[in-house]
């Protein structure tokens, strides 16, 4: 029987290091032979091929980054039943966010995983999850996950929430996609395996502001960050999407400059209604977006996403709050 084809696309991290026992410093492995070595048990089952897009720490990526994976897995794609991609942890949701809004059609899983330590650590995390991630890849799902340890989570719904081996990454608002036991648990509302075709579009945006409401905000500061001629704006309001009444003078100055603003929630679980009370009521008379429950860093990227997108106001407002991969509830 023939084995999985599974493509391994290195960008970087922690997993991507290694600890170099003369000096005691964490540095970067030479070549990716070296995590080659360490899973050969692992290559009996799956046939990996490995492939070096950068080697970058991940507070370093960029919108840049985004587009060559993404361009890398179109041209990939017909090869290989499965993409693993191994990426620093703390920047990894917005990788995850983009990479969902970019590759869209998927019939077959791209997996994003990633170490706390060097891989070479024997008391480590990164041989785990690597070993866990091409084991996602070779499921019944078609989306982008995100894998550290057991558990498969949606790429637009996870975020870090932990230095913690065990629980690294979480998605607030719904369920792992599958978890590792011993066995393999599916849950129903993953996006299966079947036929469709890809839709390769990785275009983003980076000119947004954003901005998060605490009490004192000055009015000075919001009117010398609108010098910078934003192309967006992200408010992380209170609650279910309230704002101080003081604001609303600056809202409506913003708004007519055809600057797009989108409202989401500081709270980890909370979900923006623009239609509870009259002055969120006042909200969307403006054309304030909703931003729904996604999770702060899928907003910022499909905010990105979708200015290049959209050439009117009402198609962006009209992307943004439509479900395209999963990123709100629809309840």
């Amino acid at each position: 029987m023939a084995r999985p084809k599974i493509a391994l696309l290195y960008v970087g991290g922690s997993i991507g290091m290694q600890m170099n026992k003369k000096t005691g410093r964490i540095e970067p492995i030479e070549s990716l032979t070296e995590i080659h070595r360490l899973l050969p048990e692992l290559q009996r089952d799956v046939s990996l091929t490995f492939y070096s897009i950068t080697n970058v720490g991940s507070s370093d990526i960029t919108p840049e980054h985004w587009v060559e994976i993404a361009q890398m897995i179109k041209k990939l794609y017909d090869q290989f039943e499965g993409f693993v991609i191994v990426h620093g942890t703390n920047t990894m949701s917005y990788t995850a966010a983009a990479l969902s809004f970019a590759l869209q059609g998927l019939s077959k899983p791209i997996v994003l995983t990633g170490a706390l330590l060097p891989i070479n650590d024997l008391a480590g995390d990164g041989r785990m999850n690597l070993i866990f991630a091409i084991r996602a890849a070779q499921l019944d799902i078609a989306e982008v996950c995100i894998v550290l340890g057991p558990h498969i989570l949606r790429g637009s719904r996870s975020k870090k929430v932990d230095h913690s081996f065990l629980r690294t990454f979480d998605s607030p608002k719904v369920l792992p996609l599958a978890e590792f036991t011993t066995e393999v648990n599916l849950s129903d509302h993953r996006i299966v395996r079947r036929k469709r075709s890809l839709v390769c579009n990785p275009s983003f945006d980076p000119n947004i502001l954003l901005l998060t409401m605490h009490p004192g905000l000055n009015e000075s500061y919001l009117d010398a960050m609108l010098k910078s001629d934003p192309h967006g704006i992200i408010l992380r309001s209170y609650g279910s999407g309230m704002l101080p009444d003081s604001l609303f003078p600056w809202i409506r100055r913003v708004t007519e400059r055809n600057i797009p603003i989108v409202v989401t929630s500081q709270s980890l679980r909370g979900t923006v209604d623009l239609h509870k009370y009259r002055k969120q009521m006042m909200m969307e008379e403006l054309g304030i977006i909703s931003g729904m429950d996604m999770t702060f860093e899928c907003t910022v990227v499909k905010l990105m996403w979708a200015l290049k997108q959209a050439k009117t106001q009402k198609k962006l407002k009209e992307i943004m709050e439509k479900n395209l991969v999963g990123e709100f509830s629809m309840d």
